[in-house]
């Protein structure tokens, strides 16, 4: 994430995610997003002067994506600054669900 605003600034970066589904999406097609735990872990790169905090530092704060979480967070100099993390995704799958090859979307958002 590179943030080029003037000033000082704070930020927060969200992740959110879909459903997965196969075929049709039926409720045995479906992987719900609360089967997806996530964690951000610590900034792996930066540059620029200010704060950065991780949403889950470790995987024992991974946290299920049922609803949006924090991913990151933090404050930046008047000068442009970036963030970097690497973050692990964990899908648990029902043994409910049919064989297939799932699809769903992971989004971080920046405000």
């Amino acid at each position: 994430m590179e943030d080029s605003r003037t000033g000082s600034a704070s930020w927060t970066a969200t992740v959110s995610a879909t459903d997965f589904t196969t075929g049709a999406g039926t409720a045995s097609q479906t992987i719900s997003k609360g089967n997806i735990a996530y964690w951000s872990g610590p900034t792996t790169a930066s540059s620029g002067a200010g704060t950065r905090t991780p949403g889950q530092p470790t995987a024992a704060q991974r946290v299920p994506l049922s609803s949006p979480v924090v991913a990151f967070k933090g404050t930046k100099s008047p000068l442009a600054a970036t963030t970097s993390w690497q973050p692990t995704l964990v899908v648990t799958i029902p043994v409910s669900v049919q064989t297939g090859v799932y699809t769903g979307v992971i989004t971080h958002a920046v405000a």
